[in-house]
């Protein structure tokens, strides 16, 4: 069955160890997927099974972006099992010319970390920043609850994500919630989130969330709406993909959630 991978980071081959390396003394972690290379994660992605690999930069400043997008315009243009959204401050001065820019260039969304970029996720900037890629067809892939790095003022609660939602209006499944809609914060998951239009991600907390209350997000929430992703390199996609084999699921969830809900907010054919 095909594996897309919906979230995964890479950094230039001149700066990934070292930005490993920090991240993970942050965090108070050690990466178990890979190196954060580009190569590696084609190996990585290659005996997982993915076929296609999603990288999700961060900016962290606002005049980060622009060497950022140059770096993940290149991972496009390369081709292969990886490609890349794009990345945008809340904090720039002119967003809308910014995804603007994104959109001709063909990314197919963007990533938003609230911990690291200084900002809340129903901040007036962001909320901004996600109307304004919903209107030119962008998905904007949050990072949601607890970040190991930052755990004493957690950005992008449940509840300030669902403020977010409301303010969008009706939604389209634009926004994608990581770390199944917030990380150590499940029951305020299901509370605000499980039910709504934001689509969850997988990534990094698949193996920490009992399976009973995974599951039963997954089935409240709806499978159309749970995408996989693997956060590598801190996790292996191989891992997440045999936590999620464990789970009492149709084969038509499994295939919804491994590939085909992915292929259909990406807007991917399988002749590609």
């Amino acid at each position: 069955m095909e594996l897309i991978d919906l979230h995964t980071h890479v950094y230039p081959d001149k700066i990934a160890d070292a930005t490993v390396r920090y991240l993970a003394a942050a965090g108070g972690t050690s990466p178990e997927g890979g190196t954060g290379t580009l190569d590696d994660l084609e190996k990585v992605a290659e005996r997982a099974g993915v076929t296609v690999a999603v990288n999700l930069p961060v900016a962290t400043r606002p005049e980060q972006a622009a060497s950022i997008n140059r770096f993940a315009k290149e991972i496009n243009r390369r081709g292969g099992r990886v490609m890349s959204f794009g990345a945008i401050h809340p904090r720039t001065a002119e967003p809308e010319r910014e995804l603007e820019e994104l959109a001709r260039d063909g990314f197919k969304g963007i990533k938003l970390h609230p911990d690291y970029q200084g900002c809340y996720a129903d901040d007036p900037g962001v909320i901004r920043v996600v109307r304004e890629a919903k209107r030119l067809g962008l998905h904007t892939v949050f990072h949601g609850g607890v970040d190991i790095a930052f755990p004493n003022d957690v950005h992008a609660t449940p509840r300030r994500l669902a403020r977010l939602l409301s303010s969008l209006g009706e939604g389209d499944g634009r926004v994608i919630v990581a770390h199944i809609g917030g990380y150590r914060l499940w029951d305020e998951v299901e509370e605000m989130l499980v039910g709504g239009d934001a689509c969850f991600d997988l990534s990094y907390g698949i193996r920490d969330l009992p399976k009973e209350q995974l599951y039963r997000i997954i089935s409240r929430h709806g499978a159309e709406k749970i995408v996989f992703g693997s956060d590598y390199p801190w996790r292996d996609p191989a891992d997440v993909d045999r936590a999620l084999s464990e789970l009492p699921l149709t084969e038509e969830q499994f295939a919804l959630i491994r590939s085909g809900n992915a292929r259909r907010l990406l807007g991917l054919t399988y002749a590609e």
